[in-house]
């Protein structure tokens, strides 16, 4: 993997040999984060040729669903995704995993992330906090669709990295002013 991850962006997915647009040679990686999806695109002797991320608050939403399908073309299911920006393709060696991907992707678009689908090995890197990031993105989604809720109430706690006090209002993520990290209160 050739992806350095934020100090707040955590791993979900990861699959190598996967193909890109209308390519059908399956030579890149697809890596998928709390905030990006990532297209790494490989070379002929596997060195990296290019990189297309797409923010997650980027894929299309329509009625509330993301713009996130499968698609078959000449017998192979494609991963469609359409963004602010443009359209994506992807292709892999295990049709299942396409399903996987298709899943996962509108289980993190919508907030629902109390059970990701994995593929073989891959494993989950920070679940839990990566939950609570998610958590507070949705929300944000909800409340630029003018979806309300009870009003949050003030907290104060300390930063789980540095220790300093931090506060604001509760279920929301905040930067500390020490360290900079940010975190949900």
């Amino acid at each position: 993997m050739e992806y350095q991850l934020l100090p707040h962006e955590y791993m979900i997915m990861h699959s190598e040999n996967v193909c890109f647009g209308k390519s059908a040679t399956l030579s890149d990686e697809l890596i998928l984060t709390n905030l990006n999806l990532i297209h790494i695109k490989k070379g002929l002797f596997g060195g990296k040729k290019g990189q297309l991320t797409i923010p997650i608050n980027q894929i299309k939403l329509f009625e509330g669903r993301p713009q996130v399908s499968i698609n078959k073309a000449n017998g192979d299911k494609r991963l469609e995704i359409y963004y602010n920006g443009g359209q994506a393709s992807f292709g892999f060696d295990n049709a299942k995993d396409t399903e996987k991907w298709a899943s996962n992707l509108i289980k993190l678009i919508t907030g629902d992330t109390s059970n990701f689908d994995s593929l073989g090995d891959n494993s989950f890197f920070g679940v839990d906090v990566l939950a609570e990031t998610l958590r507070d993105t949705f929300n944000v989604f909800k409340s630029g669709l003018g979806i309300k809720e009870k009003e949050p109430e003030k907290v104060s706690s300390k930063c789980t990295f540095c220790g300093a006090p931090i506060s604001g209002l509760s279920k929301q993520t905040v930067r500390c002013s020490y360290c900079d990290m940010e975190q949900s209160l």
